[in-house]
């Protein structure tokens, strides 16, 4: 069965660099259909605050043709900053809005629909570099909300210069991530991630984009100290 995996690795600001301006080049890696390699970022932080970016740690998200390519992967990675001990998850893809090359033809497993326990979801997006003051605008506060609900356990943003965008989050249900997308309750869940959809359909900030819903599989190591969900 196909396999997504999002992983999370310390590494020097070097060798993180390297891996963003060369991420195409794990295209040869043998059952990997796709990644996007990213520089994790402080939810809700200002664009301009040099605090905002994790220069030390290197996001992957990985769509894989089965697991035992992802468990070949991690024996023999082809680069060292695939070596270092970091986090991951692997997940199972559920359902989709939106298209994004190199993601389409992923197979949804609607058998899992309605899952009962967590749940993850994650949005990658092509930006049209003429919104990007637009998008910081309304994308803040949805970084807020999502980084402050009572439902979410593990969340950031991440991008790669200069058009790359996305985000990942886990949820202890589904309902508690529909509660944040909806806006259900306005005290609870905030109305941010609502208002900006609206502002998307209005006049849309990407070129691509595509957010996909997910059941986590299984968690390996440990969830980096510096992207705790702290203001």
């Amino acid at each position: 069965m196909e396999l997504f995996s999002y992983h999370v690795l310390p590494a020097p600001a070097f060798s993180v660099a390297a891996r963003l301006l060369s991420s195409s080049s794990l295209r040869r890696v043998e059952g990997l259909r796709h990644a996007e390699c990213l520089l994790p970022m402080r939810m809700g932080h200002a664009v301009v605050r040099p605090g905002r970016y994790h220069l030390g740690l290197l996001a992957v998200f990985a769509f894989w043709d089965h697991e035992s390519a992802l468990e070949r992967f991690l024996e023999a990675p082809p680069y060292r900053i695939f070596e270092r001990p970091g986090w991951h998850v692997r997940l199972r893809f559920y359902r989709r809005w939106g298209r994004y090359k190199g993601l389409d033809d992923a197979t949804p497993y609607t058998e899992l629909a309605n899952p009962t326990g967590p749940v993850v979801g994650v949005t990658v997006a092509r930006l049209k570099l003429s919104q990007t003051f637009r998008f910081a605008r309304w994308g803040k506060p949805v970084e807020d909300q999502v980084r402050d609900h009572p439902g979410v356990t593990r969340a950031t943003v991440a991008f790669r210069p200069l058009r790359t965008f996305s985000t990942f989050s886990m949820w202890r249900s589904e309902q508690d991530m529909l509660g944040m997308v909806r806006g259900r309750e306005a005290g609870v869940d905030g109305t941010q991630h609502r208002a900006a959809m609206k502002e998307r359909v209005r006049k849309d900030f990407h070129s691509e984009f595509t957010t996909m819903r997910f059941v986590p599989l299984s968690e390996h190591g440990a969830w980096p100290e510096p992207m705790r969900l702290l203001r």
